[in-house]
């Protein structure tokens, strides 16, 4: 008897610890990102990235080509129109500069926070009458 409850408790723990792997794994993008970018006061050179919602508060940009991880705070998690829309990277663009704004894949949207140095340009572009252009990366699919 212990021993199909010991077995019973286990089945539970895998399959629980399973559907938590499944879920993060499935709110992480990835995109081959062809300039570099700023994100959360780092500096990204142009390439492939894994980017992932690791809490409500943190994701991780991970560089495929060096494995490299940086973390990036959330500002906010929405709903896609469509569960079903491929992943994408959306960036906000101020002359010659990138900055990371937001990702979504798997029907979830997750805007990240503007760094000091992204509100800094910003006020500049405000200051002359301009607005930055939203670029946007469609993920890479699996």
């Amino acid at each position: 008897m212990k021993s199909i409850l010991s077995t019973i408790a286990l089945s539970t723990l895998v399959a629980i610890a399973s559907l938590s792997q499944v879920h993060a794994q499935t709110l992480a993008a990835r995109a081959n990102v062809p300039f570099a970018f700023e994100c959360a006061g780092h500096h990204f050179a142009a390439g492939t990235y894994t980017i992932s919602m690791l809490n409500s508060d943190n994701v991780s940009l991970f560089n495929v080509a060096k494995s490299d991880t940086e973390l990036a705070l959330i500002e906010s998690i929405g709903d896609a129109d469509s569960p079903r829309a491929p992943g994408s990277l959306t960036f906000r663009k101020y002359g010659n500069t990138y900055f990371l704004a937001k990702y979504s894949a798997h029907g979830i949207i997750v805007t990240v926070i503007e760094s000091k140095q992204e509100r800094s340009v910003a006020r500049d572009y405000a200051a002359n009458r301009m607005a930055p252009a939203p670029v946007q990366v469609a993920g890479l699919g699996k």
